[in-house]
Parts: structure tokens; sequence; C-alpha cells
């Protein structure tokens, strides 16, 4: 692989990984290791063999061996074909490392991931789901999982729908089973091998607390800078990690980690650990080495550039890789500027001695090559790319995850409308309307954007017509103002609803919708890429999130907030959104689309097919309904219609909370599961954690036992109060 004519000890697939690792680590120059480290992104795709001018071509040849992929959705064997000619270039240079194609979770055969597949609260299903989506993946070329998303999610948290909900037991179960399945290959009796061909390495994210940012927000950008433990339970928050994912119960024992973008903060308003991110504090990273954890951690992506370099904004760049370095990190998440590498290299080097660098260097790519050499990449790095299409793209693979599928369903509300007994005809006509979507959003990518508006359906029309005859509206040109090539925007008018009278010769009313959600943002919020700068002299303003379609005044809000800079003039900046008016949710044409259906319905019965990520306030909703039907992550319009057919019996359970209003939302203490009054609907069930129905009522069974015990809040594994006591 070094082209030496020999086979060192890191080529002989015969010896021990330690000793493999080892040997070729000692053979690496600290500049090599500097540019291995690395883990961008990748250049143009191709199925063609790379040529020189391609960026995945010149990053790899530089010595990049690491990087996400984002093009897995083109199909199995294109992905593989793609991931050959990664491979192909990698093995001509540098020792022949081969690269490690990561990506971040992605369901390619429609297998229910986060949310839905905690909504199944069935560990087994998720150990099973591991598997699968590893074969899957492996197949596919790829070999590293930027996940599972393992935060304890507060109610508002901006990027809950990558969670698996709001409670520790429950993250734990759900996490340790689908890692334990993704990483071990196993044989055709079913028999855990431990690491194999099948494997996926997975770093699980964020270490740690990042459920908890203030206001929710998205902890990419500024405002999300701060992660607060009002009600100091930080503990909790560890637990997935140090008695779940780091001991695993089969035979490849811990999973990686990837390091959170905020600073913590305690109930007083005190950083924990410093006034760092993640990628920079010392206190988390010495954690992990007091835990006995020893795999391979990643920084988040944008780390030394724009997102999460909190406690570092005034390095440089490359000193600000080195730092991390020092803190503990191995792999450079999305970062692919190997010139800048070999300079932060070069720092520790003048700053900590020769021999000290070196060593942090080797410790850490050893590591990195070791978990390759698990995974078998150093034998067979290349995928075979027929037969990723006949695992990926199967009978049996779809028929798989849709039987998955069948299991996220959750039912919160049936007067009776649907059962076991099917729907009123063989094939049943159905109302589905129109949504209007403003295209307001608030995001670190793009900053805040105000459009443009569109006219959707609610669901999916063409796979409903295979279950149903579909009655919907009428959508005319676009009226609106145009943009910049012309294109003119919709609105309000562009849209004929379906008559009254059309509606009621219909079996059944089904709105599809999403959950009610405004992200809370900072007005100077910018995006990272392409977002229009912001004014000279515009005033910083706070806003809420809100879980509701309607108006919200956030007027029982934190008069101060938890986090806060020091500024130049020695105060402390307050965030609080106290008194602001939430800006209107984008999709306020949801709840209009069922307000119009439901008064013209009549004695139609009116279904609810809600597509959520978190919880919601329901009393603008569910008096409008006879039957509401949760869909997390993805609506997903054949389990929905074989719902309402009697075909599949509803068995999912809520993962969050809904609140009976913002208000109790705003009581809720970010780090605290399970702490909020829960919504009571008109039949006197009340929409808690782990609340589902079926087609007896109630769900009351071993995981509603389990999961309504009080939430976990402390580690069996690892003495965290010791720790803290002893690193105050």
């Amino acid at each position: 692989m070094n082209q030496n004519g020999k086979l060192d000890a890191y080529e002989d697939w015969r010896l021990e990984t330690e000793e493999r690792a080892d040997n070729l680590a000692g053979q690496m120059k600290g500049e090599e290791i500097a540019a291995v480290l690395t883990h961008g992104g990748w250049g143009d795709f191709t199925t063609e063999p790379l040529k020189e001018d391609d960026g995945s071509y010149t990053y790899l040849m530089q010595g990049g061996r690491g990087g996400v992929s984002r093009y897995i959705s083109k199909g199995g064997s294109e992905h593989a074909k793609w991931a050959n000619a990664v491979q192909e270039v990698a093995e001509k240079s540098f020792y022949g490392i081969p690269a490690m194609i990561s990506i971040d979770p992605s369901g390619i055969s429609g297998i229910p991931e986060t949310l839905s597949l905690a909504s199944t609260m069935n560990p087994e299903l998720a150990a099973k789901i591991g598997q699968e989506t590893a074969k899957q993946y492996r197949a596919a070329g790829v070999s590293a999982l930027l996940g599972p998303q393992v935060d304890i999610a507060s109610p508002i948290m901006k990027r809950a729908g990558g969670t698996y909900g709001e409670d520790p037991q429950l993250t734990l179960d759900i996490a340790t089973a689908y890692v334990n399945g993704m990483q071990s290959t196993y044989d055709e009796n079913g028999e855990d091998l431990g690491w194999g061909n099948e494997s996926v390495y997975c770093f699980t994210k964020h270490f740690a607390g990042a459920g908890s940012t203030e206001g929710g927000r998205d902890d990419h950008a500024n405002g999300g800078r701060y992660a607060v433990f009002p009600g100091n339970n930080l503990e909790a928050h560890l637990i997935t990690y140090f008695d779940g994912v780091f001991n695993l119960p089969g035979k490849t024992g811990t999973s990686g980690i990837m390091t959170e973008y905020a600073i913590n903060v305690d109930a007083e308003g005190n950083s924990i650990g410093g006034e760092k991110a993640g990628a920079y504090n010392p206190y988390l990273n010495n954690m992990l080495k007091e835990g006995g954890f020893d795999g391979l951690k990643i920084t988040d992506w944008g780390v030394y550039q724009f997102a999460g370099v909190w406690g570092a904004e005034s390095l440089e760049e490359a000193d600000r890789i080195a730092t991390s370095w020092e803190a503990g990190a191995n792999l450079l998440g999305g970062y692919s500027d190997v010139d800048k590498a070999v300079e932060a290299y070069n720092i520790l080097v003048e700053r900590d001695g020769q021999e000290k660098a070196d060593e942090l260097m080797r410790s850490a790519v050893e590591k990195f090559v070791g978990t390759m050499m698990n995974l078998e990449m150093f034998e067979q790095p290349y995928a075979d790319t027929a037969y990723a299409d006949t695992v990926i793209d199967s009978d049996s693979a779809k028929e798989f995850s849709h039987e998955a599928q069948k299991q996220s369903i959750v039912m919160l509300k049936n007067d009776g409308t649907i059962s076991a007994e099917g729907a009123a005809s063989e094939k049943p006509t159905v109302y589905v309307p129109y949504v209007y979507n403003t295209g307001f959003d608030a995001t670190w990518t793009n900053g805040i954007a105000e459009g443009p508006a569109k006219w959707e359906p609610g669901m999916d029309l063409e796979e409903l017509g295979q279950y149903f005859n579909v009655v919907t509206d009428t959508l005319g040109e676009p009226t609106g103002e145009a943009d910049k090539e012309g294109n003119k925007a919709y609105t309000k008018e562009d849209l004929t609803r379906a008559s009254a009278e059309e509606i009621a010769a219909c079996d059944y009313v089904l709105v599809g919708m999403s959950g009610a959600y405004v992200p809370s943002y900072e007005s100077l919020l910018e995006g990272a890429f392409g977002g229009e700068p912001v004014p000279e002299g515009t005033e910083q303003k706070w806003y809420p999130a809100s879980l509701q379609y309607g108006e919200y005044v956030a007027d029982t809000a934190r008069e101060t907030s938890i986090g806060g800079k020091i500024l130049e003039d020695g105060t402390k900046e307050n965030r609080s959104y106290k008194g602001v008016a939430a800006h209107e949710c984008a999709n306020y044409g949801d709840l209009e689309a069922l307000q119009y259906a439901a008064e013209a319905a009549g004695d139609v019965p009116v279904i609810v097919s809600m597509k959520m990520e978190r919880g919601m306030v329901w009393n603008e909703v569910e008096p409008l309904a006879d039957v509401i039907l949760v869909n997390y992550n993805e609506q997903r319009e054949s389990v929905v219609a074989e719902t309402i057919l009697g075909q599949t019996e509803p068995s999912g359970l809520l993962v969050f909370q809904q609140p009976v209003s913002m208000e109790a939302v705003e009581a809720q203490l970010e780090d605290v599961p399970r702490d909020m009054e829960c919504y009571t609907d008109a039949n006197g069930n009340t929409y808690d954690f782990a609340f589902g129905l079926n087609w007896s009522g109630k769900i009351d069974d071993e995981r509603t036992a389990k999961y309504t015990a009080e939430p976990l809040t402390k580690i069996t594994n690892f003495d965290y109060a010791a720790y803290a006591e002893a690193n105050k």
C-alpha cells in the first residue's frame, strides 16, 4: 500500500488492529497526519474515474481521507460507483489509506429514523433498523454515520426532528440498540461478529447537552451560543453516552462522538467548563477520558469558521484547529483545507514541542486508521455496484421499511370514524385541501428568508390515489410579484377551494398538516452561505419560538436570559424575548385549510394527518378534527391510508409532551424532561409523553409502563457528581 515492496505490519491483515495502527502512525510525519485528520466534503459527484481537476481528486492527493456525502439520494449503485472512484484515488497516495465516507442520517429505502423510530418505543426494532441501515450504507460505499443525534430535546429545540425525543430512558434504549446494530456485522444466523464489512462507525452527537439551547435556538448560529441548564440537570443529558453508546452490549464496545456547538451554562448563568464551545472545551473532553472513552472524536461542521467558534473567536483559523486538537478533538469535521491543518500542526510544535505535538497527532491518527481497519476498509474499500441496488432497492428492503413505518404512526384522537372494521366503501372518496405557506424561515444557512410563498397539497395526491378517489382544490397561475428571473409568486387568491357540495359528497375530509412551529431567532441572524448582510445600525432583537399557528406574544418569558456574552462595557448581554411577538407561522395556511374543510364538511368526518418534529399547542386543531394521526418527520401517505381503511392498527406513542399553552412551554426548564402541563382533548385524553391510541382505546402496555416512569437523572457507569466537584 505504501509501495515499498514489502508487507509492513499495517498492511498485514493477520495482525491485531492496535499493532497495525501503531505501525502506520509511526511511519507518518506530523504534516501528513494533519492532512489525514481533515474530514471535509467532497467535490463534484461523478461515476467516472476522478479527473485531476475534480475537487475530490485534489483533496485526496493532498492527504484528505474523510468527508461527508450528500449524494446517496442518487441511488445505491450510482453512489457506489462514485465511492469507488474516490477509493481508487485514495489507493494511489498517502500510504494507500482508504477514505472514510460519512453521511448524515438518511433512510435511503424509507426506513424510519429519529423521532419516527423513537415513537415505536421498540429497541428490538431499533436494533434491526440499525443493522439493515448499515448494510445499505456499506453497499453504497458509506462507512461512517454522523449520528445518531442523541440530544435530549427541549420542546422548542430547532433541531428536535433529528433526535429521539425528550426522554433520557427512551433515548438511551433506542440509541444503544440502533448503534449496536449499526456497528456490528452479523452472520447468516444473526450471530454478532463484531466489526466487519457490514459495519458502519457511528459518531453519536452532540456531546453533550445540545438539546437545551436557550430559546430552542439553532446552535449553528450565534443565537444558539448557549445551552442552558436551569434545572442543573446536565447529567441527565450524559446518560445516553456513559450508560449506552459507550457501553454497547455487542462486540464493538463503543461509538465515536461529535462535539456540540454550544457553551453549557448552569442555572446561575455560569459556564460549565469555561466560556468555550464543545470543540474547544477541555472539561467535556477530560470527562470522556475520566469515563474511559477511547473512541474517535470529530468536531461538528464549521467550528473553525462560522459556527461553534465560541470562545475561540479571537484566534486565527489555524490556531483554532491547534487549540481544538489540544482540547481533545481528533477529526476536523467539515474541514478540507489541508494547508491550514498543516499550519495548525506547526503551531502545536512551536507551542508544545515536537515530542508532545507528535504524540498528540499520532494518538488521533491511530484511532482513525484503526477504525477503518476494523471496518475492513484496508483490505477491501470498494463497493459492489450491482449488489448495492439489490440491497437498497429490493422488494424485501421496501417491505421491511413499510412494516417498520406502520409501527411509528401515532393516533391521538378517534371518535369511532376509523376502526378495524374498515372503511365505508372499498375505495372511499376523500377531500384533500391544498395548504398555503409564506416561505418565511430563519436558518443558519441563509439567514432570515421571507419567501417565496407557495401552494401545495397537504399530502401526496398521487400516492393517496392508490387508496382513495381524491377530490381537491384548483390551483391557478401565480399572480404575485415576480422575482429577478421573472417568476411570479403565489398569493392566497390563486386557489379555488372545492365547493361545500363537492366536499359533502365525500366519505372523509383528509387534511395533511405540518406542526405549528416558528423558531426563536435573532434579528441580526446572517446566513453562513449567501445570506444578505444585516444593514448597518440595525437594532438587535430576540424573537420567541412558538408552537401554535396563531399569534403568540411572549408575555411570560424570562425577563433576563440565562446565557449571554459579556459586553465591552462589562455588562451581560440579555437575550430575552419577553413581550415580543413571534413571527407569523409560515404554515398558518395549514390551519386555514382545516378551518375551511371542517366548516364545509357538515357530517363528513374530518381526519387530520399531522407531520410533526416536536410538540405543539392543539387547541386550534383538535376541536375541528374527528380523528388525529401523527406522522413524525414526514407524511407517510400509505400508512395513513391503510390506517383509515382499517388495515393497520396504530401502535406508536408520543415522544414529546404536547403543551396546554405557550405559557406552559415558557414555564418549562430546557434541561428537564417532561415537566409541562399537557393538553387534554374533548374525549378527556391528555396528550402526554408516551400517549397513543389503538383500536381498543388508550394504549397501556409494557412500553407505557416503562417510559412513563420518572425521568432518569443519574448515570450508572460514571460518577459525574464527583467529576463536576473535582473540576469546578
